[in-house]
C-alpha cells in the first residue's frame, strides 16, 4: 500500500504546477471532455454514497479538494496524465479500444462447435459499462464450392439470458483475419451492456454472416460464460496530443488557391502492442464549404529519424463523426522495427461544391459499348480551368460514359450531372495512393436506357482538390 503524500510532498507538487506553462485551452476542453463523459456514472455514484454518510472530516475535505485541484492540472501537465489515462482506457485485439472505468469481464475460455464440417469458434467476448462485444470465426468444409447463386439473406444473431430476455446486435463487423489462415471470416458484434450478475448467456447465430443462403447449417446455439478480465489481456491506450508542424505552403502552385480550409491533424492517442503500436487520430476542418465527409486524409508516408520508409496498415479507428461535424478519425498500425521519432506526412483532399461550368458530347444515335469520343473541351469551374478531353461508353451495361479529364490546377477529381435527364449513377474516379495533379482523371453518369437524344449537357457539380500544404506529425513512443 502506497504511503500518505505528505505536506512538503504536496509543496513541491504545487512548485511544479505553478511553473508548468498554461495549458492550451483547446487541448483542456477536450480532455475536459472526456473526462466528464467517462467519470459521470462513477461520479454519480460516489455522490450518492457521499450523501448517505453523516460526518466529514474538515481536515480531509479541504485535503482531499487540494488533491482534486493538484491532479487534475498536473494531469494535464505531468507525465502522470500516462498513468491516469491508462486506468480509463485499453485495448483488446479484434474488438477495439474499451471503457476501463468499470470491472472488465471476458470470455472464459473459446468455444467451439462443429457441424456438417463447419466449423465455428467464439473468439472472444468483452464485457464493459458500455457494450457485450462478442468475436466469431468460422471454418468451410474443404470441399465446400461457393454455389452458383450468392444470394444471402442473413438473420442477425443476438443473446439470450438467463431470463429469456433478448439483446439484439447493435453493430457488428468485420475483422483482420491475417493471423487466421483458417479462418474464412472473422466477425465482431456489439450488443448493448450486460447487468454486473450476468455472467451466462447463449450466443444465437440464425446464419452464418456472409454464406450463400442455405449452403450451410442454420440457428447456432452456443453457450458463453464469462469471468473477470485477465489485465495482461489488455493493453494500455496512452492519450497525448501532438502539435502538428507549421503547414507548409507551396508558393509554387500554378494557380490553385493556397487556402487551406482551416485543416488540423492531431495524433490522440496509441496502443503498445508486443508486435507494434497503433496510432489514432483525428482530422479536422472549420471551413463550411468542405461539408460533413467531404475531407480525406491520405498518410502519405511514415519515416523514422534515420529517413527509413516505416511499412504501417489501416487499423479500425473505432469512432465515426457525427452528421454535422467536421471531422475524419483515422488509425494505422506499425511494426517496432524503427527509430524514433516517426514522421508521418499527410496529404489532403477535399471535396468542394462546384460553382457551375458545364460541357456538351453526343454521343449519336447509336452509341456502341466500348465506343470512344474526343471532346476536348476547356471548362472553368471555380475559376480554374478542366480540360475535358474523352469519352467512353464504359462499364458494364450500356448507357453509362466515363469521361477522361485533366487540371493543370489542384483539381484531382469532380463529379458530374445531366440536370435534364435523372440520373441514374455518377461520381469521380481515382487510384490508390495520393492522386498528383496534371495526371487524368475520371468521372461518369449513367442514363436509363434509351439514351436521351443528343447533344448532352453536363454540368459539374463538385470537384476534389488536393490541398496546397503538407501536414506533418511527430511522434515518439
Amino acid at each position: 500500500m502506497s504511503e500518505p503524500i505528505r505536506p512538503s510532498e504536496l509543496e513541491e507538487v504545487l512548485k511544479d504546477v505553478v511553473n508548468v506553462p498554461e495549458p492550451d485551452a483547446e487541448f483542456m476542453n477536450s480532455l475536459r471532455a472526456r473526462f466528464i463523459a467517462e467519470g459521470h456514472a462513477s461520479a454519480k455514484k460516489n455522490q450518492e454514497t457521499q450523501m448517505k454518510q453523516k460526518v466529514f472530516s474538515r481536515r480531509l475535505t479541504w485535503a482531499l479538494a487540494i488533491l482534486v485541484l493538484v491532479s487534475l492540472v498536473v494531469l494535464f501537465t505531468r507525465p502522470t496524465v500516462v498513468n491516469a489515462l491508462k486506468s480509463l482506457f485499453g485495448y483488446v485485439p479484434n474488438v477495439g479500444i474499451i471503457n476501463q472505468s468499470s470491472a472488465v469481464r471476458m470470455l472464459e475460455e473459446p468455444v467451439t462447435v462443429v457441424r456438417d464440417n463447419y466449423t465455428l469458434t467464439i473468439e472472444q467476448a468483452v464485457l464493459t459499462n458500455d457494450m457485450s462485444a462478442v468475436v466469431y470465426s468460422y471454418m468451410l468444409p474443404p470441399d465446400y464450392v461457393i454455389p452458383d447463386s450468392i444470394s444471402t439473406v442473413n438473420y442477425p444473431p443476438f443473446l439470450t439470458l438467463p431470463d429469456g430476455t433478448r439483446l439484439e446486435v447493435e453493430r457488428a463487423g468485420h475483422v483482420e483475419s491475417q493471423d487466421c489462415p483458417q479462418c474464412y471470416i472473422r466477425y465482431l458484434m456489439e450488443f448493448p451492456p450486460l447487468a454486473a450478475g450476468v455472467n451466462e448467456v447463449t450466443l444465437e447465430i440464425p446464419d452464418l454472416v456472409a454464406v450463400p443462403s442455405n449452403t450451410a447449417p442454420r440457428e447456432w446455439k452456443v453457450q458463453l460464460k464469462f469471468k473477470p478480465a485477465d489485465p495482461a489481456a489488455i493493453a494500455p491506450v496512452i492519450a497525448q496530443v501532438v502539435t502538428p508542424m507549421p503547414t507548409d505552403i507551396s508558393t509554387d502552385a500554378p494557380t490553385q488557391s493556397v487556402d487551406t480550409y482551416g485543416i488540423t491533424a492531431t495524433l490522440e492517442k496509441f496502443v503498445a502492442l508486443p508486435d507494434g503500436y497503433i496510432l489514432y487520430g483525428a482530422t479536422s476542418w472549420t471551413d463550411s464549404r468542405v461539408p460533413p465527409y467531404g475531407l480525406v486524409s491520405v498518410l502519405v508516408s511514415i519515416t523514422d529519424s534515420a529517413g527509413a520508409e516505416i511499412p504501417f496498415d489501416y487499423a479500425d479507428p473505432g469512432m465515426f463523426a457525427a452528421p454535422e461535424e467536421l471531422r475524419e478519425y483515422w488509425a494505422f498500425k506499425i511494426g517496432t522495427n524503427f527509430t524514433a521519432p516517426l514522421k508521418l506526412t499527410f496529404g489532403m483532399l477535399a471535396s468542394l461544391p462546384a460553382d457551375g461550368g458545364s460541357f456538351t458530347f453526343d454521343p449519336g444515335p447509336t452509341p456502341q459499348m466500348g465506343q470512344k469520343w474526343e471532346i476536348n473541351q476547356d471548362v472553368t469551374v471555380n475559376d480554374e480551368v478542366i480540360h475535358v478531353l474523352t469519352a467512353e461508353q464504359g462499364g458494364i451495361e450500356p448507357g453509362y460514359f466515363l469521361f477522361a479529364m485533366q487540371s493543370d490546377s489542384n483539381i484531382i477529381g469532380a463529379s458530374i450531372i445531366d440536370l435534364a435527364n435523372p440520373p441514374m449513377g455518377g461520381g469521380g474516379g481515382g487510384g490508390g495512393g495520393l492522386p498528383e495533379p496534371g495526371v487524368p482523371f475520371y468521372s461518369g453518369f449513367g442514363y436509363q436506357m434509351p439514351i436521351p437524344q443528343g447533344p448532352l449537357t453536363f454540368t459539374f457539380m463538385n470537384v476534389e482538390v488536393l490541398v496546397d500544404g503538407e501536414w506533418v506529425l511527430n511522434w515518439t513512443p
